[in-house]
């Protein structure tokens, strides 16, 4: 039985064309863009034992997610209806009125901080580099207790040492990181499989920075995972690991949950 399901509130639409998406992943997600259609679908999981949901989506040409406004009011009746609910949610770069509005609704925020300029260069978002340090911050000040700020590494002559820097810095509970996965009808379909060596020195550098606070979330290439994912364990680098080699099963605990819940969450999401 499932127990996190992960809801796209824009369907496969989105606004931007990320070089490493363009729309890809967010057509695996279950749409649900009404409002009506929205609390149908979170009830009738809630009543079949899901206890907590990614609200995922598309973005309009700013970064924000779509139609977050609109649904915000019906994540919020869900919260009242059912308390054990848990939402962890993708917003993108919102003003700060919507990430007040947020704070009291929202349990995790996974913010993807695309500040390197390999990963703004890739995003073709019509926003300034330094908007993604602005949010953050507002986020870190002004959201929900538990902000992830996400990091893809792998882009090709990104240097994202200043990101990480950055966005450890503002004290995060919990940094993220991704890997690029060269995505077959994207324009990353010919960039290269990144370096494993290159990957553990970030992955290194977050870990010092973060007393040990960092994970590895499930977008990393099939070819290298194995071998990846065997190396921060061993090592040690990271608290937590989406989706795990399945030569580490025995292991590991293991959850039906998204890497960025917090301990205090996990209990009720564990396998």
């Amino acid at each position: 039985m499932r127990k996190f399901s992960v809801i796209s509130i824009s369907g496969g639409s989105c606004s931007l064309s990320c070089t490493y998406c363009n729309s890809t992943y967010i057509k695996s997600m279950e749409p649900a863009i009404s409002e009506e259609e929205f609390y149908k679908i979170l009830k009738k999981k809630y009543e079949k034992g899901v206890k907590g949901f990614l609200i995922s989506g598309g973005f309009d040409p700013q970064g924000r997610l779509l139609n977050l406004k609109r649904i915000l009011p019906v994540m919020k009746r869900v919260k009242r209806e059912f308390e054990d609910v848990i939402f962890n949610i993708h917003p993108g770069l919102v003003e700060r009125e919507l990430i007040e509005e947020m704070s009291d609704v929202v349990d995790i925020v996974d913010y993807e901080f695309a500040y390197s300029l390999r990963a703004f260069e890739n995003k073709g978002i019509k926003r300034d580099r330094e908007d993604y340090i602005k949010v953050l911050e507002d986020f870190i000040t002004r959201g929900p207790k538990y902000i992830v700020p996400h990091i893809i590494l792998g882009f090709p002559n990104d240097d994202i040492e200043e990101s990480i820097k950055i966005a450890s810095s503002m004290k995060p509970y919990l940094v993220n990181f991704l890997v690029l996965i060269p995505t077959k009808g994207t324009p990353s379909e010919n960039f290269g499989i990144p370096q494993i060596s290159e990957i553990i020195k970030y992955v290194e550098l977050g870990s010092r920075l973060m007393n040990g606070k960092v994970s590895i979330g499930c977008m990393r290439p099939y070819r290298i995972k194995d071998e990846l994912d065997k190396i921060v364990v061993e090592r040690g680098l990271v608290e937590r690991i989406s989706n795990p080699s399945k030569k580490l099963w025995g292991y590991l605990d293991m959850y039906d949950a998204c890497c960025s819940l917090p301990l205090e969450y996990l209990n009720k999401f564990k396998l």
